[in-house]
């Protein structure tokens, strides 16, 4: 088991991720992190403010390609 520590650029602190001996995730420590769904609640409430929150909000990530609302620091 490993413990990391990645900073997001969302939440603007450190979360922490937890990976088993085969270095998958099992477990993302941060108080914005749903875990029953794997959603930020950040980046949801962000895509549901409307047009330019989205542009400005996808902007600031560097995500333009994309509209997802999954935590993807912790991705293997």
């Amino acid at each position: 088991m490993a413990i990391s520590s990645v900073r997001c650029a969302v939440l603007g602190a450190n979360v922490t991720c937890v990976t088993d001996l085969e270095g998958e995730t099992t477990k993302i420590i941060c108080t914005e992190y749903d875990e029953p769904t794997g959603i930020c609640r950040l980046k949801k409430s962000a895509s549901q403010g409307g047009m330019l929150s989205q542009l400005l909000e996808r902007v600031s990530e560097d995500t333009l390609g994309t509209k997802n609302m999954r935590c993807d620091l912790c991705a293997a």
